[in-house]
């Protein structure tokens, strides 16, 4: 964020029209967290050690062509994704500029958008070591903990979380995202960007919004000072007009409707561009509530609604032969990394995991899923499954239950081949009670082996085997399993 020029704050007065407070927003606003906000930021600032592609690393600066400024690109990637958001890299200029941001889709207007978004990067005139706590890892984590809280939920329209690169050096992150978009004809419907939102020296809550009359600027305004009082977060916020200094100009020089909120103007941050813009001088309450009103603000617009689960449509198992199939479908899917298939023996408890098959993430079509168990078991059975659907943040919850009646054999089977005369090749199966050693073998009518078809230990289960006669005669053949104490023998034509 540049240093803003004197301005004539321009006073208002709000008449709000609202019929109450609705329970959906109002939780979102309740689950934003100061924890993870704080967390977020001293990672951002060097204050502590983060993991970053599996390895520990501390970002110390996140100046233009600083090797931290890359790192923490990579972060904020890794951060979206670990959510179950689609996120993208967004390369720009000669110099390696990257936005980061990711996709949350609409329900009913995917391809109406509004972003929430904050520039990631830092300067200063002397040094390279630039924290940038304030300015601007304050955004920069109210615009990843809007997406740790927002996965769980759905909005009507879609909602992009943006992290811009190289603010500093003249919007250029954002003015190439909002440039390609005007040439995409993208339908942005809003933006809120948020730049340095955690500093207020006197403690008097006053916070600025940079308004305009482009576009729908003064409608996401409204919204915000309604959030404000509606959800009783009591910020004192001025509205004063747009100065071209942060990434909401971006968009305004397109024609999109963009606010900016930022700490007072008059209360600026005595640190600010200097190795000394640490978290210990953030106003910790300040902080949360900016980020409360943003969120809120963000969650009015893009008409969010409850809590969207991964809905499971259908969920049903067979027996073929000695496998057992499983089968599901889902109508939605939210968050979902996948799902655990879960097995019990002849009871609905005790049960154990069998497999697992990845998940969809987000999604609004059905899905269909399947999983093929070999329980190894032989005589009859009741075989109890269900579905442990688990959430890239580790939550899960069960399915109901299924049964199944598995009776297999609990003797060795040598079944006829198929087709029988055959021409040139033919199936052969066997089925295993228990795990042995089997040999399955292949003779002409004078009794000489011409072929080991198998020759080896199988576990419990049924078994095919393709007998290619290719190179052979037509004639009588036959063909002898032996396992254990077991031992069969079959007759087969070739006809050629």
């Amino acid at each position: 964020m540049k240093k803003l020029l004197p301005f004539v704050i321009v006073l208002l007065t709000l008449q709000i029209t609202s019929f109450g407070q609705n329970p959906t927003i109002q939780t979102i606003i309740n689950e934003t967290n100061i924890d993870s906000l704080t967390y977020f930021v001293r990672e951002l600032s060097g204050d502590v050690q983060t993991i970053i592609n599996g390895s520990p690393y501390t970002i110390v600066s996140r100046k233009y062509n600083h090797t931290g400024n890359d790192m923490a690109a990579i972060y904020i990637k890794q951060k979206l994704m670990s959510y179950g958001l689609p996120t993208y890299d967004q390369y720009f200029g000669s110099g390696g500029g990257r936005n980061i941001y990711a996709i949350q889709v609409g329900t009913q207007y995917p391809n109406k958008k509004y972003i929430i978004c904050a520039h990631y990067d830092d300067f200063t005139y002397s040094g390279t070591v630039v924290p940038g706590a304030d300015d601007n890892a304050s955004g920069t984590a109210a615009v990843i903990e809007a997406a740790r809280i927002f996965k769980n939920y759905d909005s009507k329209y879609t909602i992009i979380y943006a992290l811009w690169d190289e603010e500093e050096r003249g919007l250029y992150g954002s003015e190439y995202y909002a440039h390609q978009a005007y040439l995409a004809s993208d339908s942005i419907m809003g933006v809120i960007n948020l730049d340095m939102i955690a500093y207020d020296g006197n403690s008097d809550g006053n916070a600025d919004i940079h308004n305009s009359s482009i576009g729908s600027t003064s409608f996401i305004k409204d919204k915000m000072l309604e959030v404000n009082l509606l959800y009783g977060i009591n910020l004192d916020l001025d509205v004063v007009p747009a100065q071209p200094y942060s990434d909401h100009q971006s968009f305004l020089d397109y024609g999109y409707g963009a606010i900016l909120l930022i700490e007072d103007d008059n209360d600026f941050h005595p640190y600010y561009h200097t190795a000394n813009d640490l978290i210990q001088y953030f106003n910790v309450p300040y902080f949360l509530k900016m980020t409360k009103v943003s969120l809120g603000s963000l969650a009015t617009l893009a008409q969010t609604t409850d809590i969207v689960p991964v809905e499971l449509l259908a969920f049903k198992a067979f027996v073929r032969n000695s496998e057992v199939e499983i089968l599901w479908s889902t109508a939605s899917e939210l968050n979902n990394m996948g799902f655990e298939i879960e097995r019990s023996i002849d009871n609905q408890d005790n049960f154990v995991t069998v497999g697992f098959v990845n998940g969809k993430g987000n999604s609004t079509e059905i899905n269909y899923y399947s999983f093929i168990d070999n329980p190894q078991l032989s005589g009859v059975n009741q075989l109890y499954y269900r579905l442990k659907q688990v959430d890239f943040d580790g939550t899960f919850s069960y399915s109901d239950i299924v049964n199944v009646s598995y009776d297999v054999p609990a003797e060795f089977v040598l079944s006829q081949n198929y087709p029988n005369p055959f021409n040139p090749s033919t199936r052969i199966n066997y089925f295993v009670p228990q795990e042995s050693f089997v040999s399955v073998q292949v003779y002409d009518f004078l009794g000489r082996e011409v072929m080991t078809l198998v020759n080896e230990t199988k576990a419990t289960g049924s078994y095919e085997i393709v007998f290619d006669a290719s190179n052979l005669p037509s004639g009588a053949y036959f063909y002898t399993m032996i396992a254990g104490n077991y031992s069969a023998t079959k007759k087969m034509i070739l006809i050629k």
